[in-house]
């Protein structure tokens, strides 16, 4: 089949389906099944043992796992006390000291669960109210969480970069790796830009200057909360990288953790283990329903070969492969407005990975650079998941004011993006020291 004559139909079919509602779940899998019937009607005869093999994969495993360690942090009040243990030193330390809270609490809770919607809900719940309460402006107290949230997708454990090892037969532990440098120059980007901001216009905070801040000797006993954090992030990623576990055995590691932890505080009950795990089934459902979608899609791009023809007629266009990486850059980021971020990578990765593998670009680089991309549509209206959780805690709030607080950190998340793209060895310097190569 002519590759043009493909791609016209077949974002055409997902555009329409989308457009009368279909969930984009739905609407992934109608077109990746109707696909397969029309090349060979023979293959839909494998779609039941495809269906099977792909989703009993050990790897995938890990989702679940990650997912689950994530709302028994947030439904347990855990994520509520680590919060409570860091923000108190930060106000003491640093001029809008709740706003680098929202950003180091969101790495530290990346640090323990995959999900960037886990977190931003996590620390709107918590934050939004206190900096209320302190007189902190609106837009970048709001635009603050959200940046905060994102860095779940990014720094490991990361669900996206699990999905997308497993697409693309990828080392996990070398994704993850791979994510932490970026994770940490990221964190830092967006702290240093709230400081610059409170700088320039210190009225964004003045608020807060009216709320006596506590003392040195309380802040340091506050900070003791955080030791689920190191205990978690050393149980999961140690057990990766001192060779004791897989990504996946590391996973029912956190989860064991997890759930030991909030025991041993008191923090669990049937109330909060039913929710923990209602939440968890939806969103793995959600998750591994995606990604099955993006498997039968695969089987077809293979069978038709449209792939290979997909990069044989970008490769024969003459454009530079960095012409053609910024070109896939920009897609992302206008797809990104749209869709969302786990849809836009599994749609689209069976396409582009192959062309992106082709024009000699490395694969674990390429899978950071990726998450960070759709990372980004988080935060960009009309489809960013975060501007919606924060609407949806504080509906109070126009979402103009969103908007307007969240772009700047848009801004700082593309310079970093510009940064991984100039110097490669920010993700490839962890995994080359670990594995080699």
């Amino acid at each position: 089949m002519d590759t043009s004559f493909f791609l016209s139909i077949y974002v055409l079919a997902l555009v329409a389906l989308i457009f009368f509602g279909v969930p984009i779940v739905f609407a992934l899998g109608l077109v990746a099944v109707g696909s397969i019937y029309f090349a060979n009607p023979a293959l839909g005869l494998a779609l039941g043992p495809v269906t099977w093999d792909g989703l009993s994969s050990f790897v995938l495993c890990a989702i679940p796992m990650f997912i689950f360690m994530g709302y028994i942090l947030f439904e347990s009040g855990l994520s509520a006390r680590i919060y409570a243990g860091i923000y108190p030193l930060l106000d003491r330390l640093l001029p809008g000291g709740l706003l680098h809270a929202n950003i180091l609490v969101g790495a530290a809770f990346a640090a323990c669960s995959g999900s960037s919607v886990a977190n931003c809900a996590t620390i709107g719940t918590v934050a939004l109210p206190e900096m209320e309460k302190r007189g902190y402006a609106r837009p970048i107290a709001a635009g603050s969480v959200a940046a905060g949230g994102t860095l779940g997708i990014l720094i490991p454990p990361s669900i996206s970069l699990i999905v997308y090892g497993a697409m693309t037969d990828q080392s996990i532990g070398q994704l993850f790796l791979g994510g932490i440098i970026p994770g940490i120059v990221l964190t830092l980007a967006y702290m240093m830009y709230i400081a610059l901001r409170i700088h320039v216009h210190p009225a964004l905070v003045a608020g807060a200057e009216s709320v006596a801040r506590r003392s040195w000797a309380e802040c340091v006993r506050a900070l003791w909360a955080v030791w689920p954090v190191v205990i978690l992030f050393v149980g999961v990623m140690g057990s990766i990288y001192t060779g004791m576990a897989t990504p996946t055995e590391a996973a029912a590691i956190g989860c064991g953790l997890t759930l030991l932890i909030a025991a041993a505080l008191r923090l669990l009950d049937r109330k909060i283990m039913a929710r923990a795990l209602a939440g968890s089934v939806k969103t793995t459902a959600m998750v591994m329903a995606i990604y099955w979608a993006a498997k039968l899609m695969g089987i077809y791009l293979t069978y038709e070969q449209v792939t290979n023809e997909l990069t044989r007629a970008v490769m024969s266009i003459g454009w530079s492969p960095f012409a053609i990486l910024m070109s896939v850059i920009a897609f992302y980021l206008v797809l990104g407005a749209f869709m969302d971020d786990l849809a836009a990578m599994v749609m689209t990765l069976p396409l582009v990975f192959p062309m992106i593998t082709a024009l000699g670009y490395d694969p674990i680089w390429y899978g950071v650079l990726m998450t960070m991309l759709i990372q980004a549509g988080l935060l960009v209206p009309p489809v960013g998941m975060n501007l919606f959780i924060l609407q949806g805690l504080r509906p109070e709030y126009s979402f103009g004011e969103l908007v307007g607080g969240v772009m700047p950190f848009f801004y700082v998340l593309f310079v970093v993006i510009m940064a991984i793209v100039a110097f490669p060895e920010l993700v490839l310097f962890l995994p080359r020291l670990a594995f080699g190569g």
